[in-house]
């Protein structure tokens, strides 16, 4: 189970209809204005780059966002936060029938759900939507490759999207991050501002906990970190 889903955040008022000139991959593409799209709340497959192989289904993926996109009139819903750090427009993407690409892609197990704050809006469809394709082991779900990995056999090769399963074993505070152990050298880091905000209980409390977590594993010196900000990205193993 998750350990907590929170009410979505509302809409902003901005909405707008365009046209999909082409599509990057699974959770981007460019509008025929040359504006560039990252879908809010999921993450497909990566293609590989500089000679590095393709991750699994990440061509599928692209193809079935083709499908439903390329060349089509959408509209797209702003949520709090309008653009990434690239400068990319962050919005969610609906067909001219309401149906949300998001949404299908997740259904459909070519993405994970991933939840970034403040940009909540539709969570609850989303999480619903993933579960419904994990539970059917559909596309990434039925792939040992995106199998939750164990905290203490990661390395430094191991960075990108991961799932990431271990216990908690302590509890670190910094002044602006709480730090959640999952092995000697790797932890989940949670912005403090965001627990205060989204997490029930306190950081003690997850101690012993055994979790599988989803996020962009990075490194620093010599630990591994997976930035969570949200509690719906950590699902508690009973």
């Amino acid at each position: 189970m998750f350990l907590a889903l929170l009410p979505a955040a509302a809409f902003g008022d901005a909405a707008e209809t365009v046209r999909v000139e082409y599509v990057l991959d699974g959770d981007s593409l460019v509008l025929d204005d040359g504006r560039e799209v990252r879908l809010i709340g999921i993450n497909a497959p990566e293609f590989g780059r500089d000679g590095a192989p393709h991750q699994p289904l990440a061509v599928e993926a692209r193809a079935e966002l083709a499908r439903l996109a390329h060349g089509a009139r959408v509209t797209l819903e702003l949520d709090r936060e309008l653009r990434d750090r690239y400068g990319r427009l962050l919005a969610h993407v609906r067909l001219a029938d309401g149906t949300s690409i998001q949404e299908t892609m997740l259904r459909r197990g070519l993405a994970w759900a991933i939840v970034i704050p403040p940009n909540l809006a539709r969570l609850k469809e989303r999480l619903a939507a993933e579960n419904e394709a994990r539970a059917r082991q559909r596309g990434v779900w039925g792939r040992p490759d995106y199998a939750p990995v164990a905290a203490e056999k990661l390395t430094r090769a191991d960075t990108g999207f991961r799932l990431v399963r271990g216990e908690i074993a302590r509890v670190g505070h910094g002044r602006k991050m709480i730090f959640l152990d999952l092995a000697p050298r790797m932890a989940l880091k949670v912005p403090r501002a965001d627990w205060e905000k989204y997490f029930p209980g306190r950081p003690e409390d997850m101690v012993g906990r055994r979790v599988v977590a989803r996020g962009w594993v990075t490194a620093h010196r010599d630990r591994l970190y997976l930035r969570v900000q949200h509690p719906s990205v950590l699902t508690l193993i009973e």
